[in-house]
């Protein structure tokens, strides 16, 4: 009998040892599976905005290239017509000499390239984690470029940047934000899921859902309105 009781004993600490042990709300395989995802759909965005500056920065180098050639030709007119100026050949030397150099340089700012080295650096600063700084050169962008065709992607990096920050009350006004101002933008789709995910984290899941649903209502093709949520 003693056994039998020890056994029945025995029986029960293991059955009760089993029912405390609850496996974890998250367990480590599926955060890190979040996060490598988060980690692809970075690299995915990061890689096709390399592309198309790439493609940008190409054109821009052609037309530089022609400011140069249309450059030489003025000054290469105004050696040429130095006898005809009725003044000392020393004089009219001096006076091209201060004059070139600035008028490349009126020209070079007046230069596409300008708005691509703003955009340029202010993406850098958003890859390289200097989001303040990010933040503050597409603003810097947006002010001087406001129809650059590259407007729709600052506003939208903006919204990543304050995203990354967790700063989420930002990031869904900027999101949302983008997606009304650039309806045809190839990001809008991806602005209105970032939206509704930054209204998840501060806890406004009726807003998530209207915008999940907005989404998948306009833009029913996308990647982002095909996209699997929890909420």
């Amino acid at each position: 009998m003693i056994r039998i009781a020890a056994f029945v004993l025995f029986s029960a600490f293991i059955l009760m040892a089993g029912g405390c042990a609850l496996p974890p709300a998250h367990s480590p395989q599926s955060d890190l599976q979040a996060d490598l995802s988060r980690l692809e759909r970075k690299y995915s965005a990061i890689t096709d905005e390399l592309v198309s500056l790439q493609n940008t920065v190409q054109n821009l180098d052609r037309q530089l290239q022609g400011y140069d050639a249309r450059l030489e030709a003025i000054e290469q007119n105004q050696q040429f017509d130095q006898p005809q100026m009725g003044t000392s050949s020393g004089q009219i030397t001096d006076k091209t000499s201060r004059i070139g150099p600035t008028e490349r340089t009126a020209a070079a700012g007046r230069a596409p390239s300008s708005a691509t080295e703003i955009y340029l650096r202010a993406f850098s600063d958003y890859t390289s984690g200097r989001y303040d700084k990010a933040i503050a050169g597409f603003e810097s962008f947006l002010e001087y470029y406001p129809d650059n065709e590259y407007a729709a992607n600052a506003e939208f990096w903006i919204g990543e940047c304050y995203y990354s920050q967790q700063k989420f009350t930002e990031a869904a006004t900027q999101f949302v934000g983008m997606a009304q101002n650039y309806p045809q933008s190839a990001r809008a789709p991806n602005a209105l899921l970032k939206a509704a995910q930054a209204y998840h984290e501060l806890g406004h899941t009726d807003q998530a859902r209207e915008i999940v649903d907005f989404l998948r209502e306009q833009y029913p093709d996308s990647a982002a309105a095909k996209t699997q949520l929890e909420f």
